[in-house]
């Protein structure tokens, strides 16, 4: 274990301590202060949940329930599902471009999405799924709806 001094991305400096065997520790101190500093990190991390919160309420979502914070980081990790869908439809139709079921396929990922949208407004549900990809999101709202 050893402090290091060091100046963070954001020009800020900062003192950390670093575990671990010698032979690791410029690397991980290089590491550390590649990133924002604490402060700036906290900052740069309300900023995007306070924009991820205004424009849920521009796209008209439904408020998310939980803690303040459970909400707010909520907010982004949902935001982050709509555009990764929209997205797999773009790949879709970029892929596929001529194939007759797209039409059908668009559709259900919409009500998938609307269904997600409507019926999970619990901002756990969002943080406990975001490590999963958008493909294992789907299929499985698409179960639940189809039950």
């Amino acid at each position: 274990m050893a402090w290091h001094e060091g100046v963070y991305a954001c020009g800020h400096p900062g003192r950390v301590q670093i575990y671990g065997p010698v032979k690791d520790r410029d690397w991980k101190e290089k590491k550390e202060f590649s990133k924002l500093c604490p402060e700036c990190w906290k900052k740069k991390l309300a900023e995007e949940n306070q924009k991820a919160v205004e424009t849920a309420k521009e796209m008209g979502l439904p408020e998310l329930k939980g803690t303040e914070k459970q909400v707010a980081w909520a907010n982004s990790i949902r935001l982050e599902f709509i555009e990764a869908i929209d997205e797999e439809v773009r790949e879709l139709e970029r892929r596929n471009p001529n194939n007759k079921n797209l039409e059908k396929i668009k559709k259900e990922f919409d009500e998938t999405k609307k269904f997600m949208l409507e019926n999970k407004t619990e901002a756990k549900y969002y943080i406990d799924h975001r490590d999963f990809t958008i493909k294992e999101i789907l299929m499985e709202l698409y179960k639940e709806i189809h039950k």
